[in-house]
């Protein structure tokens, strides 16, 4: 089993990320990590919490994280995720609260395990960079990250979302983002390159094929799935493509590349910027260029299926 700290700002994709996470049995969940990103990182950990007590795995632990960018003020993405960053589908409001502290639970928790955690991290990188900061010792005893983020302009799907050059993880914070990709840790990145595939998006055909499974995880996945397809005729899952890419790599396409994070305050703000890396020279992260996209549904419907 891989030791995997997820770090993620729920967020009605990162809900699907967590349960296709839960539903693995591959991973041995050491805790979650929530930032401010999609929504107020108060409501990020509770959202976490909803969907772990929801589907009887409550035992999870969650950590607030950063309630704001490193250096910039909070762009909140709520008009995609609804009021409560899941949906509005009338989740419960969980038992127990999030636990103050996910930067020093990063830390710690790589400091206990070293070389031997993986963080798959689906929010802005904001708890990541601080504790590379705050903590140098945590940098250099990471496994690997799997990130979901940025657009790379390496497939025909490789633009930004936020601007034309920017993906809503890392423009929220680029700061942050540049730290983690001047660090020396393996980084995998699953950007909108892949996460704005057609192969890969929840259409209504698919909707149903989860709506018609057994169990609660695919009643929460699809209850919360709802508020997008009803609104944009589909359901993009970036955040569950980052857990996959963990799960089964094989069935990604990836380039090693050269990343630079422009934090400049112009219209290029969170660009990042994807080069091959010169003769002799190593590259700072693998860019994921392709995925097969029936087998991540295939993926994602076996894991969901389980009754939990």
């Amino acid at each position: 089993m891989e030791k995997v700290i997820l770090d993620m700002d729920p967020g009605i994709d990162d809900a699907l990320a967590l349960l296709l996470a839960i539903s693995s049995p591959e991973l041995a969940i050491q805790g979650v990590s929530t930032v401010a990103g999609n929504t107020v990182v108060e409501k990020t950990g509770i959202n976490a919490r909803r969907v772990l007590e929801y589907v009887g795995r409550g035992e999870v632990p969650v950590y607030y994280g950063s309630s704001s960018p490193m250096a910039r003020p909070l762009s909140t993405a709520e008009h995609f995720h609804g009021s409560d960053g899941l949906g509005e589908a009338g989740i419960p409001m969980p038992r127990q609260p999030p636990i103050p502290g996910g930067v020093q639970f990063i830390a710690e928790t790589v400091a206990k395990n070293p070389n031997d955690i993986t963080i798959i991290t689906t929010g802005p990188l904001t708890n990541v960079a601080l504790a590379f900061t705050l903590y140098p010792r945590t940098l250099r005893l990471v496994k690997r990250l799997v990130v979901m983020g940025g657009a790379y302009h390496l497939t025909p799907y490789g633009r930004g979302n936020v601007t034309p050059f920017s993906e809503f993880n890392i423009y929220t914070d680029p700061e942050a983002a540049n730290i983690v990709f001047n660090s020396s840790v393996p980084i995998t990145c699953v950007g909108l390159d892949i996460s704005t595939d057609p192969s890969v998006k929840i259409d209504r055909r698919r909707y149903e094929e989860i709506r018609g499974l057994r169990g609660k995880k695919a009643e929460l996945a699809s209850r919360i799935m709802k508020y997008q397809l009803e609104r944009f005729g589909e359901v993009e899952v970036h955040d569950a493509l980052a857990v996959a890419a963990a799960l089964r790599p094989e069935i990604f396409q990836t380039v090693e590349m050269r990343v630079q994070v422009l934090t400049n305050n112009d219209a290029s703000r969170g660009a990042t910027i994807a080069v091959k890396p010169r003769e002799g020279e190593k590259g700072n992260a693998k860019i994921c260029t392709g995925v097969d996209g029936e087998k991540f549904f295939e993926l994602l419907l076996s894991r969901l299926s389980d009754p939990g």
